[in-house]
């Protein structure tokens, strides 16, 4: 009687411990994905790389990316100022990106925001996005990506194509292919108008890939 007692109550440490350690996946990956997102990136090792091959060039960009307080949109949440290499006073955009995990799955969602200049350099001031509402910022309906864990342990995202649109020059509005990849050191974004096919409308000239290198991890 002991000894079965004593084996039942071990049987039930090891299945609590078990059940204990069977967080959901993408609650547990999302936290690695959080610390690896913010900080000062640019591409001018890509520039220059293109430059030296005599392949097409990329803009040289510079990504500023901060965790923001925004508690009335999400707890994952970041704003993300970019602007042209040397020389930050020509920002190129800027937006709001929160992180969620939806349906098991982490999902990427971009807010363009209602009043830029209001936020213009709010990367050196975290603390003023402490007030911003829901009415501040517009979601970019139907382009969240969904990032999945690679087998090298870094990131990846991709959206629906079908479900994301814009207007684009000659083409009229298109669906919109995007991609992404996040490590520690580096992260590199894509964009390209498909037909409903998910066929390019146009052939891509050299990378796709805008491929940023953390230059901080803090932005200055």
């Amino acid at each position: 009687m002991v000894k079965r007692l004593l084996s039942f109550v071990l049987a039930s440490m090891i299945f609590a411990g078990s059940a204990g350690s069977k967080e959901p996946k993408a609650e547990i990956e999302i936290l690695d994905l959080i610390q690896m997102f913010p900080g000062h990136w640019d591409n001018t090792a890509q520039v220059q790389a293109e430059a030296a091959k005599g392949a097409p060039q990329h803009e040289a960009i510079v990504l500023d990316i901060v965790p923001i307080d925004a508690i009335m949109l999400g707890d994952h949440v970041f704003y993300v100022q970019e602007s042209i290499a040397g020389d930050p006073r020509r920002v190129l955009g800027q937006k709001v990106v929160m992180f969620g995990v939806v349906k098991k799955k982490i999902i990427q969602t971009d807010f363009a925001l209602t009043e830029p200049n209001r936020w213009r350099n709010g990367q050196n001031n975290p603390d003023l996005f402490k007030g911003i509402m829901t009415a501040d910022v517009r979601s970019i309906k139907g382009c969240s990506l969904s990032w999945k864990r690679t087998e090298s342990g870094d990131f990846a995202g991709a959206n629906e194509a079908k479900t994301c649109h814009n207007r684009i020059a000659g083409a009229g509005v298109a669906a919109i292919d995007l991609k992404a990849e996040l490590s520690p050191t580096e992260y590199a974004t894509a964009e390209q108008a498909v037909d409903r096919s998910g066929h390019p409308l146009s052939k891509p000239q050299g990378d796709l890939f805008y491929r940023f290198r953390r230059q901080s991890r803090d932005v200055d």
